[in-house]
C-alpha cells in the first residue's frame, strides 16, 4: 500500500516582538491564509519581511504552516 501526501492548505505566520512584561517575552502574531500551496520558501520569506515592515513591532520569526493530507494511492 503506497501513501501519498496532498497539500491542502498553506498559511504564512509572522511573529512580532512585543517586548517583555516582567520576565515574560511577549509575541504578537499575524497569520495570512490562502497562500498558494506551491509557493517557494524564498518568496514567502521575502513577503513576510515586506508585510512585517508595515507593522509597528519588529519581526521576530517567520513560519510556514502546511496542512497535508495523507491518502492511499489507488
Amino acid at each position: 500500500m503506497a501513501v501519498v501526501d496532498v497539500k491542502n492548505n498553506t498559511r504564512l505566520k509572522i511573529e512580532l516582538d512585543g517586548g517583555f512584561e516582567g520576565n515574560r517575552h511577549v509575541l504578537k502574531s499575524k497569520t495570512f491564509s490562502r497562500i498558494k500551496t506551491d509557493a517557494n520558501n524564498e518568496d514567502l520569506f521575502q513577503a513576510a519581511h515586506s508585510l512585517a515592515s508595515l507593522q509597528s513591532l519588529p519581526l521576530y520569526k517567520v513560519k510556514k504552516l502546511e496542512e497535508i493530507e495523507l491518502v492511499e494511492e489507488v
